[in-house]
């Protein structure tokens, strides 16, 4: 019994176990299952017009191999599919995993000279999927026919996700379903018998394609390449330029530091603003400590002097009565370069709260003087 025949007793048999169904709900199927034998009897026309004999314009060697996969609940529509368009693919150097290619050898025969078979690849989970991804990497792979099993868990789906994304890099053929697979073998036919003519209608067979998407991949490779050479990022490459920094001035010595230990810097980016803070006499901390516990006492010369200080940093303040604004101690801004950008740490000055202590006393005593 053919395929065509096959497929017509199946839609048969479906019309007759409709009859038992009420009368709109079976005309209602039976206009439907005519329409399916219709359909079935049109394909089976074309099937028998393509899968006929002829005479292929190229050899087998002239074209890159094509590849026959099917997983295992896909065998039995993969033995099917090669018995119907075996004069097709007998005009190509057939590769495939083993099962498939022990179909193909028992249907053909090994000794036939017209012949030629390709690769006879291990089974999937054992790198077989691997070995016809590095064909198509090797430039010797036109397309592939893969059933692939949509309901069914693999082990090796690492390899399969592989074969299948080289291919879309690679732009070759692939036709992951029987419906397609059947579609391309009219293409393939008239291809082959046009001959010169019709490469264009399989390029990959002829010539090394690539996708869209792998020129622009190229692109940011090679600046990628540039400025690791040039001794920047890779990352630079994605990155907008940015402007040149400017000279950094040397570091001071330790000498310098100590001389310069009551000036505050600030870094932003790479320029250097350094302002300086005025050193004034006063007293020290611990001075301020013991007279505020009344161990000690401050002598009048010492405490004008520092009435006289405080008197010309409060000039702008005497108005306001609100004595717990203080002025914020000075920081000093450590600037380190990393990998990636500026970091910059920030630690506090340890003269912030002698400063703040010895105002707050200057202003307490002042307004005690002015009241007495």
């Amino acid at each position: 019994m053919s395929r065509r025949q096959s497929f017509a007793v199946q839609i048969e048999d479906q019309r007759r176990a409709s009859t038992a169904l009420g009368r709109a709900g079976r005309l209602r199927r039976q206009s439907t299952h005519a329409e399916r034998l219709s359909l079935a009897q049109a394909v089976g026309a074309q099937t028998d017009e393509v899968t006929s004999p002829f005479e292929s314009a190229f050899a087998p060697t002239e074209m890159r191999q094509l590849a026959l996969v099917a997983h295992n609940h896909m065998k039995p529509a993969m033995k099917q599919f090669i018995e119907t368009y075996s004069e097709i693919l007998k005009k190509f150097r057939i590769t495939g995993t083993q099962t498939t290619m022990k179909m193909c050898k028992s249907l053909w025969g090994e000794d036939d000279p017209s012949i030629h078979y390709g690769l006879t690849c291990t089974s999937g989970p054992l790198g077989g999927d691997a070995q016809i991804a590095a064909l198509m990497c090797m430039e010797d792979l036109g397309g592939i026919i893969f059933f692939v099993d949509p309901l069914s868990a693999h082990p090796h789906q690492a390899d399969i996700d592989s074969l299948l994304r080289l291919a879309n890099c690679g732009n070759v053929i692939v036709c992951p379903n029987p419906a397609s697979a059947s579609s391309m073998m009219h293409t393939l036919r008239c291809a082959l018998q046009k001959g010169e003519k019709a490469r264009g209608m399989i390029p990959s067979f002829f010539e090394t394609l690539e996708s869209p998407a792998v020129e622009e991949y190229k692109h940011q490779q090679a600046v990628a390449l540039a400025n690791v050479i040039k001794g920047k990022s890779p990352a630079a490459a994605a990155a907008p330029p940015t402007p040149q920094p400017q000279a950094v001035e040397e570091q001071p010595t330790k000498e310098e530091k100590k001389v310069e230990s009551s000036k505050r810097g600030v870094s932003f980016g790479d320029d250097a603003v350094v302002e300086e803070n005025k050193v004034k006499p006063g007293l020290s901390d611990s001075t301020v400590e013991r007279a505020l516990l009344g161990q000690t006492f401050i002598g009048d010369e010492r405490l004008r002097s520092l009435l006289a200080i405080e008197s010309d940093d409060d000039s702008d303040d005497d108005d306001d009565d609100d004595d717990s604004v203080m002025e914020a101690p000075p920081t000093t801004t450590k600037v380190s370069r990393g990998l990636f950008g500026i970091k910059t740490s920030t630690k506090k000055s340890s003269k912030g709260k002698a400063r703040m202590n010895m105002k707050m006393l200057g202003k307490s005593v002042k307004k005690l003087v002015i009241k007495e």
